[in-house]
Parts: C-alpha cells; sequence; structure tokens
C-alpha cells in the first residue's frame, strides 16, 4: 500500500490525539505508530520492533542530555539563581527587551528545553516593565528568543537530535554552530527592532546599588563550557568533550552548590519532569522508527521529484511533521530518520540540510505546539493574538533560516 495516505491519518490522528483528548504525546505517539505501520503493510511484529528500537534509540541519545539540563534548571529554580542570572544580565545590557531576549536566548540551549527555561524566567521577566502590554511584549521576546536558539544551536536537542542520527551527519557538530550562530543573531536582532517599534516605553533608570555579579550562578554553564574546551584542546581530556560528559559535570557542580534540602527537592521535581520530556521524545523516536522501517522515503521522493527541487525535501517533511505535532524535537528526530533511508537527500551539504531541518521546525508553531498555548495563557492574550505575536515571528525565522540554508548550499 502506498504510504502517503496512511502517513497523512497519522496526522490526523496526531492532532486529534493532542487537540481533542489532550493525550501525553507518548500516547498518541505510539499508539499512531501501530496504526501507521500496520495501514502501511508492515509486519506486527516489525511494527513492536520498530517502534522499540526507535524509542530506545532516543533514550541512549537524549536521556542523559535531558536529565541533566532539567536538572540544572531546577536547581537553579530552587535556589533562586534564575533571578541572579537575569539581574547579571540586566546589568550588562540594561534594557528590558535586551534583558528578556538574552536571557532567553542564553538559558535554552544549557537547559536543554525551550519551554523549560520560559517557565523558569515569565515570573521575573514579566515585571522588569509595569505597562501590561510591554510586560507581555518581554514575555513574547523571552520565549521566541528561546526558540530561536533551542532550534539553531547545536547541543541543544534539536540539532543533537539531527546529528546523532547514523548515517546522516558526519561533519565535526561544533563546526555548525559557527554558522548557526550568526544566522540566530540575525533573527534575534530582526526580533529586537520589530518589538521596539511597537513603542515598548523606555527603561527605568538604573538603580544606585548594586550587588555585583553572581558567580555562583553560573557555576553550572561554566564548568559545562570548561569541560567541553578541556576536551577538545587536551587530547588526553578528549572524553570531557562528550556532551552527555559535560552536562553532568555541570548537574554536579550545580547540585554541590546548593544546601541539601534544595538539592533534595531539585532532584525529586526535575527528575519527574525530565521523566515526562524523555518519554514524549522517545514517543517520537517510536514513530520515526516505524517510518523509517516502511516504504514512506520512497513514496515521498517518488511524489516530490518533478515538482520540487530535491534541497527543499528537508524543509517540507520537517514542516509537515511540526504542523501535525507540535513539538521541535519530535520533527527533529522523525525528520532525521526519514531522511536517513534517501540516499538522494545525502549530497546535500550537511550544515544545510540540518538548517533545512531547523528552518522547517520553525514553521507552522499553531495549535498543535504546547508552547503556543503556554503563551497564550502566560500573557492573557487572544488566540489571534498569540498567532500574530509568536506563530508569525518563528514562522519568518523559519524563512530566514531556508533562506540561509539554501545559501549555503549553492556556496
Amino acid at each position: 500500500m502506498n504510504t502517503i495516505i496512511p502517513f497523512a491519518l497519522a496526522f490526523v490522528l496526531i492532532t486529534i490525539a493532542s487537540l481533542r483528548y489532550r493525550l501525553p504525546p507518548f500516547l498518541s505517539l505510539v499508539g499512531t505508530s501501530i496504526v501507521f505501520g500496520l495501514l502501511a503493510g508492515l509486519p506486527a511484529e516489525m511494527v513492536i520492533t520498530s517502534i522499540t528500537g526507535g524509542a530506545g534509540r532516543i533514550f541512549a541519545t537524549l536521556g542523559v542530555v535531558i536529565f541533566s539540563g532539567v536538572g540544572i534548571a531546577q536547581v537553579l529554580r530552587e535556589s533562586g539563581r534564575i533571578e541572579e542570572i537575569v539581574a547579571d544580565i540586566r546589568g550588562a545590557v540594561r534594557r528590558p527587551l535586551a534583558t528578556a531576549g538574552t536571557a532567553g536566548y542564553l538559558l535554552s540551549v544549557p537547559l536543554m528545553c525551550g519551554i523549560t527555561s520560559f517557565l523558569i524566567l515569565a515570573p521575573i521577566i514579566s515585571h522588569l516593565q509595569t505597562d501590561g502590554e510591554a510586560s507581555k511584549a518581554l514575555l513574547y521576546c523571552a520565549g521566541i528568543a528561546g526558540m530561536i536558539s533551542y532550534v539553531l544551536l547545536y547541543p541543544a536537542p534539536v540539532v543533537y537530535s539531527m546529528m546523532a542520527t547514523p548515517g546522516l551527519f558526519s561533519a565535526n557538530p561544533w563546526k555548525f554552530n559557527l554558522l548557526a550562530i550568526p544566522v540566530s543573531f540575525i533573527i534575534l536582532a530582526g526580533l529586537f527592532v520589530v518589538l521596539r517599534s511597537r513603542g515598548i516605553p523606555p527603561p527605568a533608570p538604573p538603580e544606585t546599588t548594586t550587588t555585583g555579579w553572581h558567580p555562583r550562578a553560573w557555576l553550572p554553564f561554566l564548568v559545562i563550557l570548561a569541560a567541553l574546551a578541556c576536551g577538545t584542546l587536551i587530547p588526553s581530556l578528549h572524553a570531557l568533550a562528550n556532551v552527555n560528559l559535560a552536562l553532568l559535570a555541570g548537574l554536579f557542580a550545580a547540585l554541590i552548590s546548593v544546601p541539601g534540602d534544595v538539592r533534595e527537592r531539585a532532584l525529586a521535581r526535575g527528575t519527574k519532569n525530565a521523566g515526562i520530556i524523555i518519554f514524549d521524545l522517545a514517543g517520537a523516536g517510536a514513530f520515526g522508527g516505524v517510518i523509517a522501517a516502511s516504504a514512506f522515503s520512497a513514496d515521498v521522493t517518488a511524489l516530490v521529484t518533478g515538482y520540487l527541487p530535491i534541497t527543499l525535501l528537508p524543509f517540507v517533511i520537517a514542516a509537515l511533521v511540526q504542523a501535525a505535532q507540535g513539538s521541535r524535537v519530535v520533527t527533529a528526530t522523525v525528520t532525521a530518520t526519514i531522511l536517513a533511508t534517501i540516499p538522494a537527500v545525502l549530497v546535500i551539504n550537511p550544515f544545510a540540510l540540518v538548517l533545512m531541518v531547523s528552518a522547517g521546525a520553525f514553521m507552522f508553531s499553531y495549535a498543535s505546539d504546547p508552547f503556543f498555548w503556554l503563551l497564550k495563557q502566560t500573557t492573557g492574550d487572544d488566540f489571534a493574538a498569540v498567532v500574530r505575536n509568536y506563530t508569525l515571528p518563528l514562522s519568518v525565522a523559519g524563512v530566514v533560516t531556508l533562506a540561509a540554508a539554501l545559501l549555503i548550499q549553492a556556496l
């Protein structure tokens, strides 16, 4: 049976399960994997094997990364050090808009979750302005800025999951940031310009007293950077360049720098949150594993050939997956698994390929996106306002990222 129709049906099932019945992503993705696999003509045994294999690969790839990032976030939140980090950033950049954007951009990568970083920043960011509309603008700025770095930069889970897909990416992953960071800065600067043009009130006069910098609040991130630097520059310590070890080192640094009661609360709540995230991502791996085992890659290549250049295929698939289920890591995981089975795609420049998938992950951040509803709840805006202030800016970011990818491919 042609797999295009079962794939379209899978999109519908995921959307209904997520929006109508509010099922967690793990259940909706695993259930949809079974339906898609059987309709695609796979034997039941192969469907189950593909589900467990795909889920297991995601746990092996992202389990330590997610647990460590969420754990660090919870330690910082329980100890009150997020406020200190924001205060340090505000002391350096002064303006509330730049503070909100910088904090969101910087924290979403080491905390390994754009939503987690927004949740711990929102109560602080919202008080940087007394004007209600200006406060909302700061929240949107922090949320979108966090998504920019989360989707574009390595080793955040979106890019990390693509580069960890067997047979898809063989270049040095850190070199990717030499391209991704300038692209992210361009998008971030555009965001600042647009929000500033809306007439956000000027910042309050700077306070006359200061408490200086708070190095303990930055300790986990400094340890992560030090581990990566030592592992890269010192051959005998090469193991430290492994992202899993670097993040574990950052987590231990965070844990030993706080009192025992804070450590216990942070571990209890962090473990719970990390488990939810990891299971959701495992569901994405299950869905991707079943898709890869089917004839979907051959069918979609045959469908696209003659209508679109093959270089646009990664972007198109990623945008469709993003529209269906909303999670950017799921989008990256499923799309990368599909692309690894399409030989024609592997001739694309690997850096351009990753940027194209990231561009697709920016698109259509709409009703299926859990962050859409979180922003709606946090800001109190209506549906149309969230589309205007969140969905459209991220889609513009996707177009800019796609243009950068096509430029890299052309050169």
